[in-house]
């Protein structure tokens, strides 16, 4: 009978366990406060003593509040961009595989509207703190796949061979930005509606770099 491969999987020490445990008990009660009181008025000694842990144990995972915003959205954002990659039928026309890239980002993000609302707040100029490191990461990963998919689309003839793959990944980046950021400004973002107000920006630039069906 062959091994169950949780059993052949490396067991996590005492000290791995206990850190692994107060790292998800200060995920949960920041993302708690922050959802029930607002992430302005909560503070980080009240998330510390949500997750029963010392304030310092907080501040080794984060250096504040933003931070600790990040520490509740980094990971999930880690998984949905191998997700949203993945999931691409490249049979598709360039600005369709872009907008079901984006799709999965909006369904997260709908998830949790207020708190998205936050989080898309707090992304400016976030380039320092424990958790900056991982979200540019996720950024770069989106790009370089967004540049994977105009490359090949080019190589198909979908879309003129002269434009630069590195710009036009940029430019599908930037209009997502401002998409999503006028779509979450709604009282009550529609999730369907999102996406087809996406689909028809990033049309509107294929069609300029020549986009064939």
């Amino acid at each position: 009978m062959p091994a169950d491969p949780q059993d052949l999987a490396p067991k996590l020490g005492l000290r791995e366990r206990n850190k692994l445990d107060k790292l998800t008990r200060i995920r949960r009660a920041a993302l708690v406060l922050f959802e029930s009181k607002g992430f302005d008025a909560t503070t980080t000694r009240e998330i510390a003593e949500a997750a029963d842990v010392g304030i310092g144990t907080v501040f080794m995972y984060a250096d504040d509040k933003r931070d600790l915003l990040f520490l509740i959205f980094n990971d999930v954002l880690d998984k949905v961009v191998d997700t949203a990659f993945d999931a691409v039928d490249t049979r598709q026309s360039l600005s369709a595989q872009v907008t079901s890239v984006f799709s999965h980002f909006y369904q997260t993000l709908h998830a949790r509207v207020p708190l998205a609302r936050i989080l898309l707040r707090e992304l400016v100029f976030f380039s320092e703190g424990k958790q900056a490191g991982q979200y540019l990461s996720n950024r770069r990963r989106i790009l370089e796949g967004l540049e994977r998919l105009t490359r090949e689309a080019i190589a198909r003839g979908m879309v003129r061979a002269s434009e630069d793959p590195t710009e036009v990944a940029k430019a599908f980046f930037f209009l997502y930005s401002g998409e999503v950021r006028v779509w979450l400004t709604e009282a009550k973002p529609d999730l369907d509606a999102g996406l087809t107000s996406l689909h028809r920006t990033f049309a509107l630039l294929a069609r300029g770099l020549g986009e064939t069906p």
